[in-house]
């Protein structure tokens, strides 16, 4: 299971990655309530129903039971107007 990681969103986490101390991994989850939306946090562990992908230095983990909404798709940050900022998969 493999995605594709824009330049714009591989800059937005790199940014947070060094705002973080501990975090290590990019957790992706997909927002129940917006389709296509991603709620993107950072962790320190992997937990046991985790995969875990490595993209261009970057380790991110979806959980197994996700892991076909990013199977050959595109992460991609788009920062909203409303100032939330917002990662999508297309």
């Amino acid at each position: 299971m493999v995605f594709i990681l824009t330049e714009a969103a591989k800059t937005e986490i790199q940014n947070r990655l060094e705002l973080s101390d501990s975090a290590k991994f990019i957790r992706l989850q997909m927002r129940k309530s917006c389709f296509m939306k991603v709620k993107l946090t950072l962790e320190g562990a992997v937990e046991g129903n985790d995969s875990e992908i490595v993209l261009d230095n970057l380790h991110f983990i979806i959980d197994k039971g996700e892991c076909h909404y990013f199977r050959d798709k595109k992460l991609d940050f788009i920062p909203d107007r409303t100032g939330f900022k917002e990662f999508e998969i297309i």
